[in-house]
């Protein structure tokens, strides 16, 4: 490196303001509402989901940092480390760019799977303003996380269990599994 490089690790400001716009929790309350009560269902809220993750994978790609270019070096150089770590880090951005958070709780990491919390989330308070209390216990937007990480890991072809292991009504936040099929 010479002394008129320098290395960013952080995620680019652009790229998490854009997320934010694109698919926070403002742009869902927005979708919402264009789409009437009758058409916010699990399907589209899985739709929403694969959407935002689509929009991650190409931004993540575009907005590289340090981090992401040393991880596929080693994973390059090693044959292992891909998975879960590429994939989540599209995961992490995806939240990180669209919920109140400043990190992504991380329960396990490794081999044997991703799982990772979210104690604190937009989208459910806005289908809780938006769409009422007992359409948000019901907790359908379960399909847009479920999607993303499903779509995370599939772009970079891995065959994977999707689950999710704690809710936010009955838990006070919500827990995704990721585990190879």
């Amino acid at each position: 490196m010479t002394s008129s490089e320098t290395y960013s690790f952080d995620l680019a400001e652009e790229m998490v303001q854009r997320l934010e716009q694109e698919f926070g929790p403002e742009a869902l309350r927005s979708e919402i509402k264009k789409t009437g009560n009758a058409g916010v269902t699990e399907a589209f809220f899985s739709d929403f989901g694969r959407r935002w993750m689509g929009r991650t994978l190409e931004l993540g790609e575009q907005y590289s940092d340090r981090t992401y270019e040393v991880l596929k070096a080693a994973v390059k150089k090693t044959g292992t480390l891909a998975f879960p770590f590429i994939p989540e880090r599209f995961v992490e951005i995806a939240y990180l760019s669209t919920q109140p958070i400043y990190t992504v709780p991380i329960v396990e990491n490794g081999a044997t799977g991703l799982v990772f919390k979210m104690p604190f989330c937009g989208y459910f308070k806005v289908i809780k303003e938006e769409m009422g209390e007992e359409f948000a216990r019901a907790l359908p937007c379960r399909e847009a996380c479920l999607g993303a990480c499903r779509l995370a890991f599939e772009h970079f072809e891995f065959d994977v269990n999707v689950g999710m292991d704690a809710t936010m009504p009955a838990d006070e936040y919500c827990q995704f599994s990721i585990r190879p099929a």
